[in-house]
């Protein structure tokens, strides 16, 4: 292949790649519906105070430093141009209106995919030519799972492209049989693991290679110690408090262990062969499709026929080992997301585009055609079949987001100062100022978990709030600040139902993506029993006056259809008799409202992050 027609090619892929990652990026703003975006971006906010220290370490520190880097830039220019005056405009502008600070945050994601597109082409071209290069890329840039996390302001895809430029390095340490590049694999794993902690798996590659290298000596045995400081160094480097504040982060480490490891979580399969199912049936059959899985797994076993096929089988042994390690933690942890396969994907696009190569090479031996020419078909029918759930993804984004069709709804349709309960993953809507200045008085912030000083956010925070029209005494169904948090119906339906009374709810508000008691339309049932009580009280007691369905639903990964981050099924159903509010949105329900401001404590923010 001819170089120039080379980087042609590759051009078009990264368009490609653009494409689809920057497709909808803006979805859902100015509300933040994804539960973990803020667990970084404020973070991010927040070390403008002068505190580095994130006071929370459930996720590392390194891509929020990164964010911080951004904000400042953001925060220089708006002051050339007048838009601040000082940095507490900054956060006045957070306050007020979240998305340029959530799309910063995207486009960081979605240009780190790109990223590493780019960094998958160069392994594969240095390891085995420039066809299997370009072809790991195209496999890389259509990925659904690799699509859909660029288009969140979180650390999955930040951490795989630390976790591919880790594998290059390895992979260029079999070529120059240098310990600097060992070291520098090292180093990288550690910086993925300062992004999220199971970027720590990059250094299963830096291992293989070591154990080739060690195998011919053509490196010391002592070289693993410099690749094991490096790593280590990388970690640290990036979250710093890891060292200065190691009370805090063993606390949040143990807490983010038990998560994902205990059964208890209410969040795992029931058995081990349910977690594989859960593994393969969803996550690697809907993220990343049988096809390229499969033929990763050949890339995997086959041996490239040439003089150098020793060299090539260390090469395949070393992205192997990557994609392996990721998988092995995932069988053996209990919460089986999807997402905890991304940083597989380099290394599996990689395997795939060996196991087309030697495929292609393969089928046309009986046939008067070239391998070469069998293994791009096979490539384009893989990846034509692979881009349908991507395209389906950008264009259910680029839609209005049933929980903003729900909250307008709401804002037409039903009385300021109105009692309003709403499920979790539902519509955003204005609390009214008492339940503002409750919250405050328990010195919640809301958003994130900031243990900065709080009183200047506090008064920003209702000096914003008082001035959002329509409000609501708002109550949460299961979540949400104790103070106004409702009993999950799952658990005690009959004091669901008394709190309405109690309270005198005029509207509930239900969505698919919270609901673990029942199936609604596109959800999965999930099996949860106990609770199908309160649905048909809701049924007999309150008329369903709005449902809204997407037209184009996003294609379900982990959960079935309907209960994705994205356009849930929402109903809203009227109380008899209750539609009415008081007219003032600053008194209502404050006798009803149980305000123990004694017990109560603040927001738990762990409700709705999820790692």
């Amino acid at each position: 292949m001819k170089r120039r027609t080379e980087i042609l090619i590759l051009i078009v892929i990264l368009a490609v790649a653009v494409w689809l990652r920057s497709r909808g990026l803006d979805w859902g703003l100015p509300h933040p519906y994804h539960p973990d975006e803020g667990s970084i971006l404020f973070h991010a906010l927040a070390f403008g105070s002068g505190d580095l220290n994130p006071h929370w370490f459930r996720w590392p520190s390194l891509l929020m430093y990164v964010m911080h880097g951004v904000y400042g830039a953001y925060y220089v220019l708006g002051k050339v141009v007048g838009a601040f005056g000082a940095p507490v405009d900054l956060l006045r502008g957070y306050l007020t209106d979240l998305s340029p600070f959530w799309l910063m945050g995207r486009w960081v994601s979605a240009l780190a995919g790109v990223v590493t597109v780019w960094v998958t082409y160069r392994i594969g071209r240095r390891a085995f030519g420039a066809f299997v290069g370009l072809v790991a890329a195209l496999l890389l840039a259509v990925v659904y799972l690799h699509v859909r996390d660029s288009h969140y302001a979180t650390p999955d895809v930040v951490a795989t492209l630390l976790v591919a430029l880790s594998l290059l390095a390895a992979v260029r340490a079999l070529d120059s049989a240098r310990v600097a590049d060992l070291v520098l694999s090292g180093l990288l794993a550690g910086l993925a693991a300062s992004v999220k902690y199971p970027g720590v798996i990059a250094v299963a590659g830096t291992l293989a290679a070591y154990a080739h290298l060690v195998s011919s000596r053509r490196v010391p045995v002592v070289s693993l110690v410099g690749a094991a400081v490096a790593c280590i160094a990388g970690f640290v480097v990036g979250t710093p408090y890891s060292v200065l504040s190691f009370s805090e982060f063993a606390r949040d480490v143990s807490t983010q262990l038990t998560m994902v490891s205990s059964a208890g979580v209410g969040q795992g399969p029931a058995s081990f062969a349910s977690g594989l199912r859960e593994i393969f049936g969803k996550s690697v059959a809907r993220g990343i499709g049988y096809p390229i899985f499969v033929l990763a797994v050949l890339g995997a076993v086959l041996r490239r026929r040439s003089a150098s096929r020793r060299s090539a089988g260390q090469r395949v042994s070393v992205i192997a080992a990557c994609a392996a390690a990721v998988f092995l933690v995932m069988i053996l942890i209990t919460v089986k997301r999807s997402t905890y396969l991304t940083p597989a994907l380099p290394a599996v696009a990689l395997l795939a585009a060996v196991g087309v190569d030697g495929l292609g090479r393969t089928l046309a031996r009986p046939f008067t055609i070239t391998g070469r020419a069998t293994a791009t078909a096979l490539a384009v029918v893989v990846a034509v079949l692979a881009v349908v759930p991507s395209v389906r993804f950008g264009t259910a984004l680029a839609a209005i987001d049933t929980r903003t069709q729900a909250a307008r709804w709401v804002e037409a349709n039903v009385h300021p100062g109105s009692v309003v309960a709403v499920e979790d993953y539902g519509p955003i809507l204005n609390r009214c100022e008492r339940q503002l200045k409750d919250l405050v008085e328990l010195d919640s912030t809301l958003v994130g978990s900031w243990k900065a000083p709080k009183k200047l956010l506090n008064e920003l925070k209702l000096e914003i709030g008082r001035a959002r029209a329509p409000q609501y005494a708002l109550h949460g169904i299961g979540f949400g600040p104790k103070p106004y948090r409702l009993p999950d119906p799952s658990e005690d339906t009959p004091g669901l139902v008394a709190a309405f009374e109690r309270l005198d709810v005029a509207f509930v508000v239900l969505s698919s993506k919270a609901a673990p008691w029942r199936a609604m339309d596109g959800a999965e049932a999930p099996g949860v029993e106990g609770a199908s009580a309160f649905r048909d009280w809701l049924e007999e007691n309150g008329v369903l006056r709005e449902r809204f369905v997407a037209e184009v639903r996003t294609p379900p990964i982990d959960r079935g259809d309907g209960r994705s981050f994205h356009n849930p099924v929402i109903e809203v159903f009227e109380l008899g008799g209750r539609a009415r509010g008081s007219g003032d949105a600053g008194a209502v329900g404050d006798a009803e409202i149980d305000r123990d401001a004694e017990t109560a404590v603040a927001v738990d923010s762990s409700v709705r992050e999820i790692p």
